[in-house]
């Protein structure tokens, strides 16, 4: 990579980065994030499974170096490349974070295991430190383990909770920091379609009756960009704890979010609420607090939840002409 400075001071309690590693960097968290990094300068070693559709596409982008290297292959990193001292690295990728891949139990807990040699492969590449991304919901495991029929994406919550804490105590046995980042439902661009509000969006715009449950538990959104910007500024700044809500600072009803998104899309639509037996597990509002990381790092977010509406809506009309331009960043 040829990249020589390393930790500028900046004077305000933060570092200029100036290189990182990141995987998952073509998922919709990672894909957002490489943006925020590339807008700020920051040089960036993407790390992708060779067999990657896109591939091609990212080692055309300046400040971006690809290493052909998948999770299961994490730990011979070192060996692929020669470079070192690099501020950050975020572990963003993991295999079934959604659809039926969260009922297995066996590739869930294989995240796990590649969670903690992300860790020893950051500290071995002379990382300045860990990020890993989480759910708030892996604050539901309690509830989880008193269900007597838990659901299959039980796995998948459990997992997270666990990779987050043996992470953690990996980092501290080999000393590197390890941070965990939790964000409740991010929106975006290339978001996943399955999700809840881009679902929504989708459905109402082809005149369906979208079926929820009652839709009364409390909700967060935010704006993938916002959370990208988030990420970015977990690496520049010297933190004082190790786990951080992420969000909009306004978590409300789901059921207003999805009133919202009716109103913008289609306001004659019918919206079917208590037509599933969701089973929902209960949110705190105190697990959606953001302040903490607001206070020790400035953020505010830029997007309110109709501009992300309107920014989805502009790109599920024209997805065609969104994917030509993905790369073009």
């Amino acid at each position: 990579m040829g990249l020589q400075v390393h930790n500028l001071y900046s004077g305000n309690g933060s570092v200029l980065m100036k290189k990182v590693i990141i995987t998952g960097v073509t998922g919709f968290i990672g894909y957002h994030l490489l943006r925020e990094l590339r807008e700020k300068g920051v040089e960036v070693l993407a790390l992708c499974r060779p067999d990657n559709k896109d591939i091609d596409q990212i080692k055309k982008l300046d400040h971006v170096h690809v290493a052909a290297c998948g999770l299961e292959q994490i730990r011979q990193l070192p060996e692929l490349c020669a470079e070192r001292e690099f501020d950050a690295f975020y572990h963003l990728a993991w295999k079934g974070a959604s659809g039926s891949a969260r009922g297995s139990y066996r590739t869930q807990l294989d995240n796990v295991w590649w969670t903690c040699d992300c860790v020893e492969t950051a500290r071995e590449m002379r990382c300045g430190k860990m990020i890993i991304s989480g759910t708030i919901c892996e604050k539901q495991c309690d509830a989880i383990l008193k269900q007597s029929t838990p659901s299959a994406s039980a796995y998948y919550l459990l997992a997270k909770e666990y990779a987050g804490e043996m992470a953690g105590t990996v980092g501290n046995r080999i000393g590197i920091p390890v941070l965990e980042c939790r964000f409740y439902h991010p929106v975006g661009i290339f978001n996943k379609k399955e999700q809840i509000i881009a679902n929504t969006i989708q459905k109402l715009r082809n005149n369906e009756a979208p079926q929820y449950g009652l839709a009364e538990g409390l909700f967060d959104v935010i704006d993938v960009r916002d959370l990208a910007h988030a990420l970015y500024l977990m690496g520049e700044k010297n933190l004082d704890g190790d786990t951080y809500f992420i969000g909009s600072g306004t978590p409300r009803m789901l059921r207003e979010y999805l009133e919202t998104v009716k109103d913008m899309v289609n306001p004659s639509a019918h919206m079917q609420y208590g037509a599933i037996d969701t089973h929902d597990l209960p949110m705190q509002r105190e697990w959606l607090d953001v302040s903490p990381f607001q206070a020790e790092t400035g953020f505010v977010p830029a997007y309110a939840f109709p501009e992300s509406i309107r920014e989805m809506l502009s790109w599920l009309e024209d997805e065609k002409a969104y994917d030509s331009k993905k790369w073009l960043i």
